[in-house]
């Protein structure tokens, strides 16, 4: 499934990310692009990093709409 529309960027992308141990939102809009552009896919993406195990650094690091692109 894509989750990031404007990169293209599909949950499967995120999620081995996440279980490379990259478990912030920035640090998957660094890796992967996803995020980066209007955000409206961060709080997707945040949900995905709680659910794969990395729940308690889940959070946005200032990606996103009000984030840098």
């Amino acid at each position: 499934m894509i989750v990031c529309l404007c990169k293209g960027v599909s949950s499967r992308v995120i999620l081995d990310e996440v279980r490379r141990g990259n478990c912030t939102v920035k640090g998957i809009a660094q890796a992967c692009q996803a995020g980066r552009s209007c955000g409206t896919c961060v709080s997707q993406i945040r949900e995905m990093i709680q659910t794969a195990g990395g729940g308690s650094r889940a959070h946005d690091d200032g990606v996103g709409s009000t984030g840098s692109r």
